[in-house]
């Protein structure tokens, strides 16, 4: 057996004890996710009801893990890739787990919420439930959201998640609402109030209702090397009622569908651009990539447009990478006594050393027209100068090339 076969075999091993690791553990703590509307469908159908409505009907495109060892090596790495980020929440959220234990903080992981509305089954849960008794009550819910690369600003479907737990944490405290289950999905409470779940777990005692409690939701953005916060968030009454009645919408999309009396693809779909459709499950057929004018192309343009696409990515790898050994350089370099005079350090053949560069110049528009706007003491005036001084660059083309996800089958 050559070496490249056992490379192959060791990642096809991993790769298969990644889906079935991923089956587990929705299947333990999450259960048919079919069979109710959580809040990260909330938050996904604010942004798109046809995806939302598809997670609930279709089965999301993926290999079993017998399937795994018939994958060509290409496809199997594709595949792996595509686990590795799926899978990062997890391993992330159970560093973090294990690090807010170590700080001794009393916390909650993976509460769920339990309730109907309107008839519809909603589920949500929780990633942290910080909670301080005593003279001060106070509840922090902690929301933790893997990514890549950490947003400027949240997605409009992740403040709806967090808008939804605060908000059915206030509004069903003190009904029997509240489930948990250990790490090996034994339950450990059914059926509590969250006053009742806080005794039974630590012994403290907080009040029967949470209007004397210091309540808030954040946002844990997380990637490799960094972590960005968004918060606090606030329990807000037409948030909570506003994530309710999509839930409603969700659900009576998919019971449309599947009786017959809606297609899907008469769905509301997401207008416009939205960095998370390359990631969507149901973007094969979406009606947004079919529109008039589309055409089928002949099979050689797309694997022009697969090596294209493989380029971007090893660029992005490339340009990641020397990011990454330019930070070990000047770490060192700071380290070394050459650092407050600006010295070079040699090598064999390379020298080196780093000096601060003045930061670039730009323009402040707003606070130019409003400098204008004193002067001329006539804001017209000073916003037809803007105006007139305002030069625009010559069009020029952008090519963006989407993935297209693999096919899903019926979830029946």
């Amino acid at each position: 057996m050559n070496i490249d076969k056992k490379s192959m075999g060791l990642l096809s091993l991993l790769t298969k004890g990644l889906i079935n690791c991923a089956n587990q553990e929705t299947v333990l703590h999450l259960g048919d996710r079919r069979t109710y509307i959580g809040m990260s469908d909330i938050g996904k159908g604010m942004e798109c009801l046809r995806a939302a409505v598809g997670s609930k009907i279709r089965a999301p495109s993926s290999h079993s893990s017998l399937e795994v060892d018939r994958l060509k090596p290409s496809k199997l790495k594709e595949i792996l890739a595509r686990q590795l980020i799926l899978q990062r929440g997890h391993w992330q959220e159970f560093g973090v787990q294990k690090a807010l234990a170590a700080t001794g903080v009393k916390f909650l992981p993976q509460l769920e919420i339990n309730t109907l509305y309107k008839g519809v089954p909603i589920k949500a849960h929780l990633d942290f439930t910080l909670v301080w008794g005593g003279g001060r009550p106070a509840v922090r819910i902690i929301e933790l959201k893997s990514n890549q690369r950490i947003p400027d600003l949240l997605y409009t479907s992740n403040e709806a998640q967090i808008y939804g737990q605060i908000g059915l944490l206030t509004a069903f405290w003190h009904l029997p609402n509240f489930n948990m289950k250990s790490e090996t999905g034994e339950t450990v409470f059914t059926d509590l109030t969250f006053p009742q779940a806080v005794h039974k777990i630590f012994g403290v005692i907080l009040p029967e209702t949470p209007d004397a409690v210091d309540i808030e939701g954040w946002v844990v953005a997380i990637s490799m090397s960094d972590v960005k916060t968004f918060g606090p968030y606030k329990p807000e009454n037409s948030m909570l009622t506003a994530c309710l009645n999509t839930a409603v919408k969700i659900w009576n999309g998919k019971q449309a569908v599947e009786s017959g009396k809606t297609h899907f693809n008469d769905l509301e779909f997401c207008q416009g651009f939205h960095p998370l459709c390359d990631w969507c499950e149901m973007n094969r057929d979406c009606q947004k990539f079919n529109g008039q004018g589309m055409t089928e192309l002949n099979p050689i343009y797309g694997d022009e447009l697969e090596g294209l696409a493989s380029l971007k990515e090893q660029r992005d790898k490339i340009e990641n990478e020397i990011k990454e050994i330019e930070n070990r350089v000047k770490f060192v370099y700071r380290l070394l006594d050459t650092n407050s005079c600006g010295n070079w350090v040699n090598t064999d053949k390379y020298r080196f050393r780093v000096s601060t560069v003045a930061g670039r110049k730009t323009l402040d528009r707003i606070t130019l027209e409003r400098e204008l706007t004193a002067c001329l003491k006539d804001e017209t005036e000073g916003q037809t100068i803007l105006q007139r001084a305002e030069k625009s660059g010559n069009p020029y083309d952008r090519l963006f090339i989407g993935k297209i996800n693999q096919p899903v089958q019926s979830a029946a």
